[in-house]
């Protein structure tokens, strides 16, 4: 009698480890909402580095330096459906100077984004000098190490990897496999699950999820002005060259091309 108890009771508990094994939540479409924290001071000091001794701009951000704060927090939102993702930032007001160095190019481009993992192609669009550019190409080659290191972000357990993308850029991600999408902030891809964090050494700012909603979002397959031409990655690239580079230096036009691409 005793045996047959405990075999009633051993058959009662299987429903329950298979319902919970069947219904495992695995997110399709959602928003996940992040703060961008970009350690100002620290990238002021990076371009004016690169600027030569002379150069307007780097009197401008040598001044600029005693009158900002150590850090900004701007927010962004970063909407997922099924294979494709929508990245955009969220308005707010921010300090002047702060609102003058985002307009400058420094701090932040606001870059509307695309990605869609099924057909392979990304897009974004931001303002420079007055003027959108839109740039359509394939999704941005990364190469990334999975490490055993991990974290909690936004309520989920998270997993470390180490990437390089554009030939040089170091970046370290955060990303959960309990939301499948292979996408993440920006323009970061690759990793078998959402990027919830993303710190960017080269650009000193890290991004971390605040918030995941599942809703469903609309997400526009196309960025910026119907009038502006979209072109390529490297098309875009000998634009900015071609423009700036009469009174820029290299490395500061690098550092302008990474914050434009990620």
């Amino acid at each position: 009698m005793k045996k047959v108890l405990q075999l009633l009771v051993f058959f009662a508990c299987l429903p329950i480890h298979f319902a919970s094994a069947q219904y495992a939540y695995f997110p399709q479409e959602g928003v996940v909402t992040f703060d961008k924290t970009i350690h100002i001071k620290n990238l002021l000091k990076r371009h004016i580095n690169s600027l030569k001794d002379g150069d307007f701009q780097r009197r401008y951000i040598e001044e600029m330096i005693p009158k900002v704060k150590e850090t900004v927090v701007l927010k962004k939102k970063l909407s997922f459906s099924g294979s494709e993702a929508g990245w955009e930032p969220v308005k707010e007001t921010y300090d002047p100077i702060v609102t003058n160095l985002i307009n400058m190019g420094i701090l932040d481009y606001q870059n509307n984004g695309y990605q869609n993992l099924k057909t392979k192609e990304a897009q974004s669009a931001f303002a420079m000098g007055g003027s959108e550019i839109v740039i359509k190409d394939s999704l941005l080659n990364v190469k990334w190490k999975i490490t055993d290191e991990y974290r909690e972000i936004a309520g989920y357990s998270c997993r470390r990897a180490n990437g390089v993308l554009l030939d040089s850029v170091y970046v370290v991600a955060f990303y959960t496999d309990q939301i499948p999408l292979s996408v993440g902030p920006s323009a970061t891809h690759g990793l078998p699950g959402m990027i919830l964090g993303l710190v960017v050494p080269e650009q000193h700012y890290n991004i971390y999820a605040t918030k995941v909603d599942f809703s469903s979002p609309v997400i526009k397959s196309s960025v910026g002005a119907k009038r502006a031409t979209a072109m390529k990655r490297r098309e875009m690239e000998a634009k900015i060259r071609e423009t700036l580079g009469s009174w820029l230096g290299e490395k500061q036009i690098n550092l302008i091309l990474a914050a434009i691409q990620i």
